[in-house]
Parts: structure tokens; C-alpha cells; sequence
């Protein structure tokens, strides 16, 4: 029985218990009545005997049919219970009624997780309003509706209207809408959907007290969230959470508090733990951990790591890439000797004579070097392969392919004495790569960019190297690619450089200044920036957008400014000649559709076991349908975009496959990059011959606590040739590059990254 399935039956359990299943003065209901206390006893099999043949579309069938779905559920049938309600559903004698609330959402989310978007959200929206004041159905009205109406500002309009004024129901319905207003962007949607406190009656709004800390940070405001937690404490909050939440919410956003480094407040949180709800202490645990890996102090990441494992799953860290990240950085520095030679065995059962493993190139070939391939002899009744070669920080990754260049297995091998043992599959042509089909153009250049947030060279390469990823095959094959360095690589960084390519990357004094102020209006006593009018004496620079849409051009910024990131007004157009609006924002997440549930099978099977992943999965989806309506609407000449969950489910996936063993590609974060492949496919299809595709990355992963400085970037499209850009060019370089394909004189760096015969091209 899964936990939801667990839920439900407890909750449906306490509400026979109440009698809020009414059979009195119903005439022929006593087998009914009999099931139901049956069911509500624990006899699963007495309750399905006796609803047996009772189901239906009266009455007494649906009071029949609930008590039987209690049953099913006890015995673990989450899908005979939704097969049976859908199927009362579906007579027109049924046509007024919805199951009671527990069991609708069972059937809400079942469809869900099936695909059947469509029929959720019709019964999501007639349950909701049968039971207005259950915040679980209105969470799943929100979210269901959300993922198929075109204009999602007006849906969440329309529901912020239905919220009762008092009571926990309206303390959770409102930190369900912000938390919608946050996936968007928009804080201060969030912080106007929550109010200022609680409603009256709440009860436990820990919820939204939480979320209210998060779009407050969110918003870069300091002093507000020093005032909510102030406010929080006076609440009856213990200040052992409280310390912890705000170092949390400090790390996640990436504010500043005045008086103490967010490592310090980590640490004395992570001090407290014992006293801690253990779903808080892990994130204490977690962020302290990565926040000492990123500042290179290994040795105490991995004493709190080894202090904290035996009471917190510590989820997406490992202690063999603990040691590994040290061991690498200490190289990279200078204060260990240069990586030693470690021996690989592999031996390979299954395969016939002529079969080679490929293998990943060393890191000094470059991100994007081929994987190569090394020949197998016979050994003892096996293919067998031993090599020598430079130890590394991550596993070695291989590909294992018939003389016909087939794919019949993948994965990595780490040095040892004991050799790894391949076991080859079913042979799998590669893929063929996907043709690039455009419609003709019309005269005009348009671009059409596309960040993948933590899109990861070596991870493609690995994928290409299995005969997969045909869309990205074709785009290296026909554009234009280019390695960059991201250094530091952090999308805050990368963005900065990409939005605000006039900045000095070296603050000067008075910036300094003027940050220093920005970080004493946090001080609840002070809560205004002291040293604000030297704003005036700041550099004065003007982001990418302004720049290229100070002219004729219309051009759009969807890179998601929030926390620490400065990526500029998200969702907002400038152009022709500075003109700025609103651009209306799609729905920001939406289910999987039943064909990509097929063709994504990982997917859909990581979607419905974890409703982390679930949720960044539905935002990657939402977020490509913009890119590609966006390419399609005329008016634009030049977006942006960044899939930013891409990067939150690469670390909290990548552990699992940075182990050495045979994985072949069966991972969600593999299957998310054919995902990705696919979809870009679409949104090049929605582009001219004329028209730029940029696909590129504001870092890689290292592992699953550091990013990589190798970044990706490729253009494909107009007159660019083929080809790749020399050496190892900054990403500082970008801005300039598509200033120039779009005719637009700027002054800002180039690093070398595009093809000099097109990048002055007349549009």
C-alpha cells in the first residue's frame, strides 16, 4: 500500500467513524450500512462480498461504491478503487454527484498520474466546489486547471476569490496559490496572495509562515524577513526552528544577513538537530554540507556529513563523492600530487567476436571530445579489456557496441583490482539524427535561446555515445558549438554575465559600498539602505534587453530573476525603441501528456513515486511549451529562456549515477535529457530557415554538490556554418555574440565564441 493509499484510508476510515456516511431512512441500504462498518472494522473481504453487485449510480450503488473502495484500498487495489469510481462516473445518473472528498482526490490524482489531464481537471473543479473548503482539492483544481487553461493570471485571480477569510483551510489554500505565484516568478504575487499573517483561526500555519519567508527572500528583502521572523517568534515558534529556517532561507536565496555569515547560522542550526523535525534537520544538514563543499573546506563537509548519516538520509550526497570532490580539488590546487594511473578490468559475457567498448575521453580532451573505441579479446569464455589509465574524480564512463555498431549495454567502472562484470543486452541501433526541418524563411533573423540550467557536456556526450539524443546530434552536426567557461561556475554568476554584459566583473569600492548598505537594511532596526545615494556613482549599465530592444527589435526575458540571481524583470518585454510590457505568462507547470508518458516511461514512473520530482518535471514541461509558442510568435525577435529545474533535479539525481555499475541509460535524469532532446526538436521545427537556435548552459555538474566550469553552447540556423570555436572561450562572450547577429553595435566583451565570417551578417 502506498503512503497516499495509507492516507486516504485513515481519513476515510475516521469519516465513517464520525457517521459523515449517512444511511438512515435510506430503504434497502442495510448490506451497505453492513459494508461500510465492515470496511471501517478492517474486513476487506466481507465488504467487498457484500458490495458486490450493489455499485451504481443511485443512491444506495454510491454509498455501496465508496464502502467498496475503502475495502480495495485496505488491501493495497489503489487502481480498482479508481476504476470502480470512474466507472459510476460514467452513467448519466451520476451526472450531479462526485465522490466524497477523500476518494475524489484518490481519483483526481490516479487520472494524473495516468496522463487524463483533461478528466482531472473537470473533476478536480466540480469536487472543489462540492467541498470548498478542503484545501487538498483546492490545491488540485489549482494545479490541474492550471496545466490546461491558456491564461493561468486569471485562474489564480479566480481562486484567490474562493479562499474563506478564516480558518486552517485558508491558511493552506493561500500558501498554495503563493507557492503557484513563486513557480512563476513573481514573489510579489506570492507575498500578496499570502497577506500579511495568517488568517484568524489557522491553527498550525507553519506552511505559510515558511513560504512567506521564502517569497520574502525571494524578493531580495531583508528587513521584511528579519520583521516576519520576529513576527513568526512572537507566534509561539521555538527558537531553535526559527534559527534554523532562516539560515535556510538565507542559503536557498542567497541573502546576506548583516550580522552573521550563513555558514555560521548553518552551523549553530546544525548543532540543534536533535531538537529538530527531522525533515528540517535534514535541509540544515544538507545546505551546511554543500555550503562547506563549495568553499573547499572538504574535511569538515565530511565530518558533519559523517556526523549527521546515521540519523539523516542526507538525499543526493554520498560520501565516495565527498572523498572523490576533496581528493579533485586538492589536485586542482596544487596541494596533491597529480592523479595516479588506476587500473580498469572489464569483462564482458553475452557479447560476439567484434563487439569494442567505447570509452569517455580524458578531461584534458575537452567536454565535448568523442568517446573511443578500444577492441575486446577473448578471455576465458568472455570478451575481456584491461587498460591503464589517469584516475578521475568521477567513474569512467563506457559504451559497449556490436561489430555493427549496435548498443548492447553502458555505464561506469571505477579502478580496482576486481574487474567489472558486463552483461550485454539486446542490440540497439543508434539512433539516426533528426533532420532539421524549417519552413522557408521570410528575410528576417530571430533568435531563440534557450539556457539549460546545469546542462551538462559529459552527460550529452554519454548519451550521444549510447546512439540517443538525435536532435542534439543534429544540431553539433549543422551549427556552431562552442565549450565556455563559466567561472565562476554558479548561475548567479553566469547570468550576471549574461544579462549585464556592461558590468565590471571586478566590484569596485563603491559597489562594495553600496552592497554593504543593501545588507544593513536587513537590520530590523535600520530597514532602509544607509548608504543608498551612492547608487548614483555605481557604473551605469544597461542589461542585454534594454540594449537590443532600444531599437525596431522586440525582444523578451524569461531567465527567472529570483533569490540571488539577478537576471533581470522575468517575464517582461522590451522593444521597439524601449518600450517595456508585460509579457502574459503561460501556465508554469503542466502533467506530462499520455504520449511523452509512453515515450518517457522514467518519466512518468518518476513523476508518480516522488512529488519532488514530479513537480520540477511538470515546470520543465510548461516551461519548453513557452519556448516553443514563444518562437512561434511573431512580434519577437529575440528570447530568452532558462530551464531552471533542470538544475535541482540534476543534483538531487546525479549520485545515482555517478556509481560504478552497468546502468544503461535506465535513470530519470538520462531519460530527462531525451526529454529535452525531443522537445528541442519541437521548438526548432516552430522556427524559419532565417531564424538562430541557441541551446547553451550556464555551467555543467561536477558532481552531485559542485558544478563543472564547462558549459554548453550551440547555435544552429540563418548562414552560421558548422563548426566549433577554438580553445575554451568565457561565457562573458555571449551578449556580444547575439548583439552582432542581430545587428546591434554594442561595446561589450568578446571572447571568441562565434564564427567570424557570420557574425556581422545583415539581418
Amino acid at each position: 500500500m502506498t503512503p497516499r493509499q495509507a492516507a486516504l484510508l485513515l481519513a476515510l476510515a475516521l469519516a465513517l467513524a464520525a457517521g459523515s456516511v449517512s444511511l438512515r431512512a435510506v430503504p434497502g441500504e442495510r448490506a451497505a450500512r453492513r459494508a461500510c462498518g465492515a470496511a471501517l472494522a478492517g474486513r476487506a473481504d466481507e465488504a467487498l462480498a457484500l458490495t458486490e453487485s450493489r455499485v451504481g449510480a443511485d443512491r444506495a450503488g454510491r454509498i455501496a461504491a465508496e464502502c467498496r473502495c475503502v475495502a480495495l484500498l485496505a488491501r493495497g487495489d489503489g487502481p480498482g478503487c479508481a476504476a470502480l469510481l470512474e466507472g459510476v462516473l460514467a452513467q448519466p445518473a451520476a451526472a450531479d454527484w462526485v465522490p466524497r472528498a477523500d476518494l475524489a482526490i484518490h481519483l483526481i490524482q490516479s487520472w494524473r498520474d495516468a496522463g487524463r489531464g483533461t478528466q482531472a481537471a473537470a473533476l478536480a473543479a466540480r469536487a472543489a466546489r462540492a467541498a470548498p473548503r478542503d484545501p487538498d482539492l483546492f490545491y488540485l483544481e489549482l494545479v490541474t486547471r492550471a496545466a490546461l487553461e491558456p491564461d493561468e493570471g486569471a485562474l489564480l485571480r479566480e481562486l484567490a476569490l474562493r479562499i474563506p477569510a478564516r480558518g486552517p483551510a485558508a491558511a493552506r489554500m493561500r500558501t498554495s496559490l503563493a507557492t503557484r505565484h513563486l513557480q512563476r516568478g513573481d514573489p510579489a504575487g506570492a507575498l500578496a496572495a499570502l497577506g500579511e499573517r495568517p488568517p484568524r483561526g489557522a491553527g498550525d500555519a507553519s506552511r505559510w509562515w515558511e513560504t512567506r519567508a521564502m517569497a520574502l527572500g525571494s524578493a531580495r528583502d531583508g528587513a521584511g524577513l528579519q520583521a516576519h521572523f520576529a513576527a513568526w517568534e512572537r507566534a509561539g515558534a521555538s527558537r531553535d526552528e526559527l534559527l534554523a529556517r532562516y539560515a535556510v532561507t538565507l542559503s536557498i536565496t542567497a541573502l546576506r544577513d548583516p550580522r552573521s555569515a550563513t555558514g555560521e547560522l548553518l552551523e549553530r542550526a546544525f548543532g540543534l538537530r536533535e531538537r529538530l523535525e527531522p525533515g528540517l534537520a535534514e535541509q540544515v544538514a544538507v545546505r551546511l554540507v554543500l555550503s562547506l563543499v563549495n568553499q573547499g573546506r572538504a574535511a569538515e563537509a565530511l565530518a558533519r556529513y559523517d556526523e549527521a548519516r546515521p540519523q539523516l538520509a542526507l538525499a543526493g550526497i554520498s560520501r565516495e563523492e565527498l572523498l572523490r570532490s576533496a581528493a579533485a580539488r586538492e589536485r586542482r590546487l596544487g596541494r596533491a600530487p597529480a592523479a595516479e594511473t588506476a587500473r580498469f578490468e572489464f569483462r564482458v559475457r553475452g557479447a560476439a567476436a567484434g563487439a569494442q567498448l567505447w570509452l569517455a575521453p580524458p578531461p584534458a580532451a575537452g567536454a565535448d571530445a568523442s568517446y573511443t573505441a578500444h577492441p575486446l579479446a577473448a578471455e576465458g569464455g568472455a570478451l575481456a579489456l584491461g587498460l591503464e589509465r589517469a584516475a578521475e574524480e568521477s567513474p569512467l564512463r563506457w559504451v559497449l557496441r556490436d561489430a555493427a555498431g549496435a548498443r548492447l549495454a553502458s555505464g561506469s567502472a571505477a579502478g580496482g583490482d576486481a574487474p567489472l562484470a558486463i552483461a550485454a543486452g539486446a542490440a540497439q541501433p543508434p539512433a539516426a539524427p533528426q533532420r532539421l526541418l524549417r519552413r522557408s524563411g521570410d528575410g528576417r533573423r530571430r533568435i531563440a535561446l534557450v539556457l539549460l540550467d546545469c546542462g551538462d557536456w559529459r552527460l550529452l556526450e554519454y548519451l550521444r555515445a549510447r546512439g540517443e539524443l538525435p536532435v542534439f546530434a543534429a544540431l553539433f552536426a549543422a551549427g556552431h558549438r562552442a565549450v565556455l567557461r563559466s567561472d565562476p561556475p554558479m548561475t548567479a554568476a553566469a547570468l550576471e554575465a549574461l544579462v549585464w554584459p556592461g558590468r565590471p566583473r571586478t566590484p569596485s569600492f563603491t559597489a562594495w559600498l553600496h552592497q554593504l548598505g543593501s545588507e544593513l537594511a536587513g537590520l530590523e532596526s535600520i530597514g532602509r539602505n544607509p548608504l543608498a545615494p551612492l547608487r548614483w556613482f555605481l557604473p551605469a549599465s544597461r542589461d542585454l534587453f534594454a540594449t537590443l530592444g532600444a531599437g525596431p527589435l522586440r525582444v523578451a526575458n524569461l531567465l527567472f530573476s529570483h533569490g540571488g540571481i539577478d537576471a533581470g524583470r522575468h517575464a517582461s518585454a522590451t522593444g521597439p525603441h524601449g518600450e517595456t510590457s508585460e509579457l502574459p505568462l503561460a501556465r508554469a507547470s503542466r502533467d506530462l501528456r499520455p504520449e511523452e508518458r509512453e515515450r518517457f516511461p522514467l518519466l512518468a514512473a518518476g513523476a508518480a513515486a516522488s512529488e519532488r520530482d514530479a513537480v520540477h518535471l511538470r515546470s520543465i514541461a510548461a516551461e519548453l511549451d513557452a519556448a516553443r509558442e514563444l518562437a512561434r510568435d511573431p512580434a519577437l525577435d529575440f528570447f530568452a529562456l532558462r530551464v531552471e529545474p533542470l538544475d535541482l533535479l540534476t543534483h538531487a539525481r546525479f549520485s545515482e549515477i555517478a556509481r560504478a555499475r552497468q546502468d544503461d541509460g535506465a535513470s530519470l535524469l538520462f531519460e530527462l535529457y531525451r526529454y529535452l532532446d525531443a522537445r528541442l526538436g519541437e521548438l526548432d521545427a516552430a522556427l524559419d530557415s532565417d531564424d538562430i537556435l541557441v541551446v547553451m548552459s550556464d555551467h555543467g555538474i561536477q558532481s552531485a554538490m559542485e558544478h563543472s566550469r564547462d558549459a554548453l553552447f550551440v547555435a544552429v540556423g540563418g548562414d552560421l556554418p558548422a563548426g566549433r570555436a577554438d580553445g575554451q572561450p568565457e561565457l562573458a562572450g555571449v551578449p556580444f555574440l547575439l548583439a552582432e547577429w542581430l545587428g546591434v553595435e554594442v561595446q561589450w566583451p568578446d571572447t571568441g565564441i562565434g564564427p567570424r565570417r557570420a557574425s556581422r551578417a545583415a539581418r
